[in-house]
């Protein structure tokens, strides 16, 4: 079936009918192969996006987007995209255009996961880290910001981490992850106010450690115990929520922290 039919003005979230409440916003997400990238790309698109996944493996890439088409009955643009390749990124932001020039959000998630103390990691590993979480996203939303100029109300979400909180040391990330994601909030920070005149919102989240769950399991709709530790559903409801936030509410700096919850 066509994809949803675009449109230009705001989307804004109705509280009594969620379903679709991003219909017609086109929504590009790096690291959309897992994890909380596949959770987000799922999740938009049962809400209505028409989705671009973007990622390093093309199969796992295509399992997401057969996913997607079996519940919603729209097949989203799968690209591959390397963030630690400027030539990988150049080639995907260019299939990307070539399908639409319009993308609405741009949810820079992708970014490898990296632990072991300093003089354990081998140069590659350490090179590889950096490169995709910081030379890659800064390269990919530069690619896009034309695309995203181009819409009515354009967003840019970074999922950062609280390793990039100075003094926060409680991550079991490595030093050079820990740096990487120090450079990617400092790009966030930077870029809104370079785009504060351009009615493009910048928001950057900050999760400590969290979990995998997944929104084709039944458990994705069940309240968390007081000893879960935080899953990547939290962060995709902090996503949803900042989208479905007035144009008059900014998000510099969302951190996520893990509430005690009240026995029933």
């Amino acid at each position: 079936m066509e994809s949803a039919p675009r449109h230009s003005n705001i989307v804004e979230y109705n509280p009594g009918n969620t379903d679709k409440f991003l219909r017609g916003k086109r929504i590009a997400i790096s690291g959309a192969g897992r994890g909380l990238g596949r959770a987000l790309a799922i999740v938009a698109a049962d809400h209505g996006a028409d989705t671009v996944l973007l990622g390093r493996d093309q199969l796992a890439l295509d399992e997401v987007a057969a996913t997607i088409s079996t519940r919603t009955e729209r097949r989203p643009l799968a690209v591959v995209c390397d963030l630690a390749s400027p030539s990988s990124i150049h080639s995907a932001y260019e299939n990307v255009l070539n399908v639409d020039a319009t993308v609405d959000v741009l949810i820079n998630n992708g970014a490898p996961w990296s632990t072991g103390n300093l003089i354990d990691l081998s140069d590659d590993d350490i090179v590889a880290t950096v490169a995709a979480a910081v030379t890659g996203t800064i390269l990919l939303t530069k690619k896009l910001l034309p695309a995203l100029r181009q819409s009515a109300a354009a967003d840019i979400i970074t999922i950062v981490s609280t390793s990039a909180i100075f003094g926060n040391h409680h991550s079991g990330g490595s030093t050079p992850f820990f740096a990487a994601k120090h450079g990617q909030s400092g790009f966030s920070d930077k870029l809104r106010h370079e785009l504060r005149n351009d009615d493009i919102r910048v928001s950057a989240i900050y999760p400590p450690d969290f979990d995998d769950a997944d929104p084709t399991d039944p458990s994705w709709e069940n309240r968390p115990s007081q000893s879960a530790m935080i899953s990547n559903r939290e962060i995709v409801s902090i996503v949803l929520f900042i989208l479905a936030s007035s144009r008059a509410c900014s998000f510099p700096a969302v951190f996520v922290e893990r509430m005690a919850l009240k026995s029933n």
